[in-house]
């Protein structure tokens, strides 16, 4: 039995979600949180962003990373005024690509 397998799904998304969280902190270009939650946006589906954000409505963890990601994920077709789109490959937005 391979060791994914094992895990529940709520485990494996806090899991991926850990894995992003420790990646972005190692990048010095952007706040961690920002880099995660443009990866979740562009690279999860809905359903993955839906039941990620409803665990951490219910405290499934204390990664300060992760809360603060939490308001920065956007469900698709939701309302995105302020908000501008990341690039896929770089996760960050034109604005701060420019600087």
């Amino acid at each position: 039995m391979s060791e994914i397998s094992e895990h529940s799904p709520t485990e494996k998304l806090m899991r991926m979600a850990g894995q992003i969280a420790d990646f972005f902190r190692s990048q010095p270009d952007q706040p961690p949180e920002v880099g995660v939650a443009g990866h979740i946006n562009d690279f999860w589906g809905y359903r993955m962003r839906q039941d990620f954000l409803a665990l951490l409505d219910r405290g499934a963890t204390d990664d300060p990373v992760l809360l603060a990601a939490g308001p920065l994920i956007r469900l698709p077709g939701e309302a995105t005024e302020g908000v501008v789109p990341n690039d896929p490959l770089t996760h960050m937005n034109e604005a701060e690509a420019e600087s």
